[in-house]
């Protein structure tokens, strides 16, 4: 049995903490500017800027906590 809220946690956190740090070294980098802008549209409310970094991590900490509960409760129920 997987725990939920567990690993909803525990892909929230991942998905927040890694697009916030990809963000942040593109943003004083440069580097993958070009994946940035070409997903980050698709987002709602997205901007190139820190700002947009720290929404963009609170946005996929939602979307992973989401998915990640859903992915147990499908799990639990056919591991049943």
């Amino acid at each position: 049995m997987l725990k939920e809220k567990a690993l909803g946690l525990t892909v929230g956190i991942f998905c927040g903490v890694w697009w916030l740090v990809l963000m942040m070294y593109s943003l004083s980098s440069g580097y993958g500017k070009e994946l940035i802008m070409l997903v980050g549209p698709m987002h709602p409310g997205f901007s190139y800027s820190a700002g947009g970094a720290i929404w963009m991590a609170i946005l996929h900490f939602i979307v992973g906590y989401i998915l990640g509960h859903l992915f147990a409760w499908v799990y639990n129920r056919f591991a049943k």
